[in-house]
């Protein structure tokens, strides 16, 4: 799963969005702020973050402090004048957190990750609060100029020491690409810290406090419905601008939700369809003025400036539904949690934000394939020249790609005579080891199609291996990250396509390409080495395939088989042990098994 495909939303649980990565981009700018990579369980991403123990406390207080200064009756909260002390023990708790996250961020987006998590935190704390006193609810409103003056300050503190203690380091760790307005949107739009998601949101008491959007809530309220009119009589009389912009803007939306009051919601939501309805002063300008309401606000004020600021509402309401969305993904732990400890256990990764910030368990589950080509060394020593060795490279290679991405493969590297690939490193999906064997088995083919045609006389290695995997970023430059996998799983994938090799000439001359798919094999001696020409798969590989497939067991010349029919591929996949392997370095035997594959 890429960060992209965290910001998507089911337009049929959303109330104002479409789902697309167009209004996120529309909403928050492109390239979409990062996110980390999350786990996935019950099919749903999902992060789990733990804060400096104390914290949620400061925050109760701090909270408690405010709402006391503002006129709310809390039993227990500080004296009235009190948030002074609250907010400074507060301020530097959460500044120190802030700045170990900066440190720690390697353009993962663990800065963002904090800030959607502290500001659930905060809202979770003002629902325990609006709970025991139901006051709160109108109160908190009134609350945003203060919240977002101290965050925004909080924020750039934090900022500034970490840039400087080391001006280059800070600038080249940020890089130059660094999309800060999710913060911004969090800390200055005036919902994430009041409320924990659209659904509970109270527009006339938020309008009626909050200091930010200067619009009345039955001003706001007769505009709202005058346009959401003028939406829909203009979707049913196929009004061309409008069409235009919800085929340009809207691409997410089905059409058949175009008929609905919901569908008609988002459409009306649309940054560009407003300016559009908004802009037409003889139909929509002379409905809205034809209302006296609108008419007694358009006389105190331009009304330029009433549309803006409805517009701004509009945006900072959608930009809270996709941070809610976000925030939705994360679980937030407390010190002491044994589910914490659970995680720990199952090799789950967690988000601790303390006085330093880190990622435990920051490892993945992850399919890794190796692509590794037979005869390059000879080829390369011989009589080509570095020219036609390239473009003989880029011949085998670039057939392999499209398979990679077909099958949702990852490019880790390329190694010269071979190419590294992951599955699971940037989206989840339990057939992973699936795809790996698809990917490899069409990629064989590929091979040998390129041989039988004359334009290669490479034979192929091909590994594949499941396991926990360490993610990497090595930042390359002020635009560039590398992101890698390593660990002792990816080396004994390495391993496994890599192992002892037949030379060309001992089995083939180069006159004389492969004919079939018998040359492709995978056996191992008895002294425990490997020969790898075919498609080798660990043990580990064949548990998850068994775990997922519906495989078929047989009796084969001298082992069982298993075997699966593939209709993605069209091919008939065989499964058969080859044989423990012995590496060096590696105390125990690994049992390997090999893929053969038919129509």
């Amino acid at each position: 799963m890429g960060s992209d495909s965290l910001f998507l939303k089911d337009p049929a649980s959303s109330r104002f969005l479409s789902g697309g990565l167009a209004e996120a981009e529309a909403l928050l700018g492109s390239p979409l702020p990062g996110l980390p990579l999350p786990d996935v369980e019950g099919g749903r991403p999902v992060y789990h973050v733990k804060f400096h123990p104390q914290l949620r406390t400061l925050v109760m207080r701090y909270l408690q402090s405010l709402l006391r200064d503002i006129g709310a009756e809390l039993p227990g909260a500080p004296r009235a004048n009190g948030a002074g002390r609250e907010a400074l023990e507060y301020e530097v708790t959460l500044e120190r957190v802030l700045r170990s996250v900066r440190i720690a961020d390697r353009r993962v987006g663990l800065v963002n990750l904090c800030w959607l998590a502290h500001s659930r935190d905060v809202a979770e704390c003002l629902r325990e609060l609006e709970a025991k006193n139901p006051s709160v609810k109108k109160l908190k409103y009134s609350l945003h100029p203060l919240l977002s003056s101290f965050y925004k300050r909080l924020d750039q503190v934090a900022r500034r020491t970490v840039e400087q203690a080391d001006p280059a380091r800070a600038s080249f760790l940020a890089g130059a690409r660094e999309n800060v307005s999710l913060v911004d949107a969090i800390v200055d739009d005036g919902f994430a810290f009041t409320e924990l998601s659209i659904s509970e949101f109270d527009f006339n008491a938020f309008l009626a406090s909050n200091k930010r959007y200067r619009l009345p809530a039955d001003v706001f309220f007769e505009m709202y419905g005058i346009l959401l009119k003028e939406t829909e009589r203009r979707l049913r009389e196929n009004d061309r601008g409008l069409q235009a912009r919800v085929a340009r803007h809207l691409p997410g939306l089905p059409k058949e939700q175009l008929q609905t009051q919901a569908g008609i919601v988002k459409v009306m939501a649309n940054a560009q369809v407003l300016t559009y309805l908004l802009g037409d002063v003889w139909t929509t300008g002379a409905r809205l003025l034809g209302v006296e309401k609108l008419r007694a606000e358009a006389g105190r004020r331009r009304s330029a400036e009433i549309t803006e600021v409805f517009l701004d509402v509009v945006k900072g309401v959608k930009r809270f539904e996709l941070i809610s969305h976000l925030r939705d993904q994360i679980t937030l732990m407390k010190f002491g949690d044994h589910d914490a400890d659970d995680r720990m256990n199952l090799g789950r990764r967690l988000f601790e934000f303390g006085d330093s910030a880190q990622v435990l368990n920051n490892a993945v589950n992850a399919t890794v394939l190796f692509l590794d080509l037979r005869g390059f060394t000879q080829t390369s020593e011989g009589y080509i020249s570095e020219r036609d060795l390239t473009q003989e490279l880029y011949t085998v290679f670039d057939a392999f790609i499209p398979h990679v991405r077909r099958f949702g493969g990852t490019v880790d590297k390329v190694l010269g005579d071979g190419i590294m690939i992951t599955f699971g490193t940037r989206r989840v999906d339990p057939l992973d080891p699936l795809n790996a064997v698809r990917t490899a088995v069409l990629c064989q083919d590929t091979l040998l199609r390129l041989r039988q045609e004359g334009k290669t006389y490479f034979k192929m290695g091909v590994a594949i291996h499941y396991g926990r995997v360490y993610i990497a970023r090595f930042i390359e430059d002020e635009e560039s990250v590398q992101t890698t996998v390593i660990g002792r799983n990816v080396n004994l994938a390495g391993r496994l396509s890599s192992a002892a090799k037949k030379p060309m000439d001992e089995d083939e001359s180069e006159a004389e390409p492969a004919p079939d798919t018998r040359e492709m094999h995978v056996t191992i001696d008895g002294s425990g080495t490997l020969f790898n020409e075919g498609i080798a798969v660990s043990r580990e590989t064949l548990m998850q395939l068994e775990a997922h497939l519906p495989l078929e067991h047989a009796e084969g010349p001298g082992s069982r088989l298993m075997e699966y029919f593939d209709e993605q591929i069209g091919r008939r996949l065989v499964f058969q042990y080859a044989g423990d392997a012995k590496f060096k370095g590696v105390r125990s035997s690994f049992p390997v098994y090999e893929v053969t594959f038919g129509v």
